[in-house]
């Protein structure tokens, strides 16, 4: 068994290296920018409601902990990764010394990515509340079990140490770096869906409904465990025993991980059914998961033996791996338009607007690409073996590209044949 070196004792000297803090700062450097590009598009929307709604206390709040959210990302996004710059050419030059206002910096740089996860987080909360008044009240549940694992992992980075907690997860820096992209690109599709359900309602006389959307109540959901998932996989919890540490990834962050991928899922699902009005949404659904176990059940690699180390996500083909991971996330970037497009046409649905066929088909083929995706995204996690994780991302991404390529053909189609279906959801 091999023991790890024990966290420093409250108020001794700090032991740690230029590289432990270089490493931190970069990472720190990452989860500012990740977060300052997912709040521009909210920000946007975030303004029309105090002139278009009646729903002014909600709208208020909101533009509030938008600013909050600007102040505690932006900010410190000018005082990030400035180490890297410092020591260009030796990042990992252990014997350079540390100064007290590279400590003091990383340290508070730490807090200030606690202050921007929190103030997204009342972003989003806010966004949803001008949509419909109750989803404050469906997301305190969430919040309450968020605030209180911040707490402790907040106290365990005071008690042990950030920099020292944020070292112990070397072995595990391919899969942290993996869930981070993939929390971060949901964070930004369910706030697209968010704003896009907005802009859906903004076309009523008020914005606030009296009957809660699903759809929307999942996004909410997902937009929430994305962005604290970002913060923990930026910086991991100072957990004092290495037992610990291995669960927390291998067990806790990952099916974090799914559980954010599943709750958009469900939101796609019930948005596009809503739309479609249709079954076959769902044998969409039921056919896509049972590909999916199936290709699980063929391509997984075999069982680690005893003799291996207990953290199987550890390989030394984790780079290929969540290379393959990035060519799966990287559609991600058309999904985001698409899922906003998908939850714009499900909220104007919900006002009475009536949609034809061709813009149903659409709306389905939309979905099926967004399904289609997070399926990929599993498989390519979850199926380790070189030969067989190529395959799945060759069939899989074709699969993509058939799928989206039809889709774009069938928005063209409308918006030659049928341009006032589109110019009534988004105008």
């Amino acid at each position: 068994m091999t023991l790890s070196p024990s966290p420093p004792p409250y108020g001794a000297a700090d032991t740690r290296t230029w590289s432990d803090y270089a490493i931190l700062d970069m990472q720190l450097a990452q989860y500012f920018k990740k977060s300052a590009s997912g709040i521009i598009l909210p920000m946007l929307f975030g303004f029309l409601p105090l002139t278009l709604c009646n729903s002014t206390k909600a709208a208020i709040a909101f533009s509030v902990f938008a600013v909050f959210s600007v102040v505690f990302t932006i900010v410190p996004l000018l005082f990030a990764g400035k180490m890297q710059l410092q020591h260009g050419d030796t990042p990992n030059d252990d014997d350079a010394e540390v100064d007290s206002s590279d400590r003091r910096r990383v340290k508070l740089l730490c807090f200030a990515a606690y202050a921007s996860n929190v103030s997204l987080m009342g972003t989003a909360v806010c966004l949803a509340t001008v949509i419909n008044k109750w989803y404050w009240a469906l997301a305190i549940p969430l919040l309450l079990v968020v605030v209180l694992l911040f707490g402790i992992f907040f106290d365990c980075g005071l008690r042990n140490d950030f920099v020292w907690g944020a070292m112990q997860y070397d072995e595990h820096r391919h899969d942290l770096k993996f869930f981070f992209d993939l929390s971060s690109e949901v964070t930004q599709t369910a706030f697209a869906g968010l704003s896009g359900s907005l802009l859906g309602n903004l076309k009523k006389a008020r914005c606030l409904q009296n009957s809660s959307g699903t759809a929307e109540g999942f996004t909410l959901y997902a937009l929430l465990v994305g962005l604290f998932l970002m913060l923990v996989c930026t910086i991991p919890p100072a957990l004092d025993l290495r037992s610990m540490r291995d669960k927390a990834v291998a067990v806790f962050l990952k099916w974090t991980a799914y559980l954010a991928l599943a709750l958009l899922t469900l939101a796609g699902l019930f948005a596009a059914a809503t739309v479609v009005r249709t079954f076959v949404v769902f044998a969409v659904v039921l056919i896509g998961a049972m590909g999916a176990f199936w290709f699980y059940k063929v391509y997984r690699s075999k069982p680690p033996s005893e003799t291996v180390a207990v953290h199987p996500r550890c390989r030394p083909d984790a780079e290929a791996r969540h290379a393959a991971g990035e060519r799966s996330l990287m559609w991600l970037g058309i999904h985001t338009l698409m899922f906003g497009t998908l939850m714009a046409s499900y909220s104007v649905f919900l006002t009475g607007q009536h949609f034809s066929d061709l813009y149903k088909a659409g709306v389905f083929f939309v979905f099926a690409v967004l399904l289609t995706n997070f399926c990929r995204m599993v498989l390519v996690r979850e199926v380790q073996d070189k030969e067989n994780e190529a395959s799945v991302v060759l069939i899989t991404g074709f699969a993509i590209i058939f799928l989206v390529l039809l889709a774009v053909l069938l928005l063209i189609l409308l918006a030659m044949l049928q341009p006032n279906e589109l110019r009534s959801t988004f105008i």
